[in-house]
């Protein structure tokens, strides 16, 4: 594979490719570059679809060089464990989420407004979801830099649907967002989620998300969408 420049950095990267992986309604990535990292596990079981994409794209589950878990809810850290026994890779979560892995338990959902009450009505049983515990190799605390693992990156700590939610932010303009905004019904434009412990810190999140010019924002549920739908939501919040 072929260098390419990358103006926002002004060097020369090998291109990055960014591998989809979906189990039921959640998304999970494979982003590889010079390394390979996975962002976020889903469901309990999900471990078979990530390795199915493995193979698909030719990589081998020991060259996942780390895991990241954008928060500790199970639909995205649900199969934490099982993939890191696999490939062996360090698993990363913020160090305000990481009781909820190393105990498998996510906790009370906070629903925003009446469709985060009504699909938890509906989805009760979620608000005493467990998963298969893990402990966490690495504890992000502020900013975390993803060159070690041969990706040119960032991960940015973005509470607000959790306190311990995180972003991973891609030199190419690449943004992998977690349960920061969710895709809204019917339209699929990114809006709040429908449960968030702390609304404005969404809006907080996002903002310094936009700081860093992204082109493109994909989510932990629906996308991917333009970084301008992500600008006009919080445009709109300040009116």
């Amino acid at each position: 594979m072929s260098d390419k420049h990358n103006s926002r950095t002004g060097k020369h990267m090998i291109p990055v490719q960014i591998i989809p992986v979906r189990s039921g309604m959640v998304n999970m990535y494979l982003v590889k570059q010079d390394g390979v990292i996975l962002i976020d596990t889903g469901i309990p079981g999900s471990e078979q679809a990530v390795l199915a994409a493995l193979k698909e794209a030719g990589i081998g589950p020991v060259d996942v060089r780390l895991i990241v878990v954008t928060h500790g809810h199970g639909d995205h850290a649900g199969s934490a464990a099982r993939l890191q026994e696999i490939t062996g890779a360090p698993v990363a979560i913020h160090k305000d989420d990481a009781g909820m892995l190393r105990t498998g338990t996510q906790g009370r959902l906070v629903p925003i407004g009446l469709t985060g009450r009504v699909a938890a009505f509906f989805l009760g049983s979620v608000n005493k979801t467990t998963y298969p515990p893990v402990s966490p190799t690495i504890l992000i605390n502020g900013t975390m830099d993803l060159a070690p693992y041969g990706v040119a990156g960032t991960i940015i700590p973005t509470p607000g649907h959790t306190a311990g939610s995180v972003s991973v932010v891609l030199a190419n303009g690449a943004v992998f967002s977690g349960d920061l905004l969710f895709p809204q019904i019917p339209s699929g434009e990114p809006g709040l989620p429908f449960w968030a412990d702390n609304p404005p810190d969404v809006y907080t999140s996002v903002r310094a998300l936009l700081d860093h010019n992204p082109q493109t924002f994909y989510p932990g549920h629906g996308g991917p969408f333009a970084a301008s739908l992500a600008r006009n939501l919080v445009e709109k919040s300040a009116l």
